[in-house]
């Protein structure tokens, strides 16, 4: 397990020290994420979706990886109702406590630690847990509302996402038995090989310069609820349900990860404050270490 860490922190600190030191124009940081959010995260999704059967997939597998997301918008809406939370902030939970950096950092993490032939079912587990809170997630958090709230208009990121109309397609193809033109297979492959590193060293460029001096509070709830409860929730229903297995530990693992970088996006379209998610993104990150050797023990005695 360590050297799994290793490796992902090391890719991480050269992006950082790349933009410490003037190694990487002020441009790059924006040219990996398009390239990473709008061709090669997409290439890899589809083709790894498209190659993993659904046969052994069945309703544990789906409800396992969409009950603990739904258990972290319930709390959040719990605690807006309650007052422990004030609308804006319960509407951020409600998104960010539960979209997690499934493929920057799951795709790595799932590949390093129980081998990267279970990419496919870790994409699949992505993808379900995106299109949730994509549609679902924006849906519900359009009932937590305050004296002049805006209202919750999500056309623009559903139809410019093209992370979750390619885990729709690659759901399509996988579940009708489709197969990709193997030429159009072969090349999307190459495009998602670029992925992983690149992904890694990118979170390193975009962790450059972000503080961790406000919001401590609330930062310690979105990395609670993201990294402890949710997980929490799924090893217990797992227990229930007998979940076990390969595919239990691919999907604890991508319930498990920190805060999603696409939670920028979401912050611009709307109006969470960009300087919690910022913090949120670091702190979340930075717990992954040593929170990667529990979930490593975790996954041994309960997986």
């Amino acid at each position: 397990m360590f050297n799994i860490v290793a490796s992902i922190y090391i890719l991480m600190a050269l992006g950082w020290a790349f933009k410490k030191y003037g190694l990487m124009s002020d441009g790059a940081e924006k040219a990996f994420n398009q390239y990473l959010f709008y061709l090669a995260l997409p290439a890899l999704t589809l083709v790894k979706i498209a190659d993993t059967s659904f046969a052994g997939l069945g309703f544990d597998f789906i409800a396992l990886n969409l009950l603990p997301i739904l258990a972290v918008m319930l709390f959040a809406y719990a605690g807006w109702k309650a007052g422990m939370f004030d609308w804006p902030f319960a509407r951020l939970l409600i998104i960010v406590g539960g979209l997690g950096n499934t493929i920057y950092l799951g795709f790595p993490v799932v590949s390093m630690s129980l081998g990267p032939e279970n990419i496919g079912y870790a994409a699949i587990a992505a993808s379900l847990q995106n299109v949730f809170i994509f549609t679902f997630g924006f849906f519900f958090m359009g009932t937590v509302c305050g004296r002049d709230c805006p209202a919750v208009n999500f056309r623009k990121m559903v139809l410019k996402n093209a992370m979750l109309w390619s885990s729709l397609a690659g759901l399509c193809i996988s579940y009708s038995g489709l197969k990709i033109p193997e030429f159009i297979h072969n090349l999307l492959t190459d495009i998602g090989r670029t992925t992983l590193p690149l992904s890694l060293f990118t979170m390193g460029l975009s962790l450059y310069g972000k503080s961790l001096r406000r919001h401590l509070d609330k930062v310690a709830w979105v990395a609670g609820l993201k990294m402890v409860y949710m997980p929490a929730v799924f090893v217990g229903l797992a227990l229930l349900f007998g979940f076990k297995g390969t595919v239990s530990k691919v999907t604890f693992l991508q319930l498990a990860m920190p805060v999603a970088v696409l939670n920028y996006v979401i912050a611009r379209e709307f109006e969470f404050d960009p300087d919690l998610i910022s913090q949120s993104i670091v702190f979340s990150t930075l717990l992954l270490l040593p929170l990667m050797f529990v979930f490593d023990l975790v996954m041994k005695v309960f997986l």
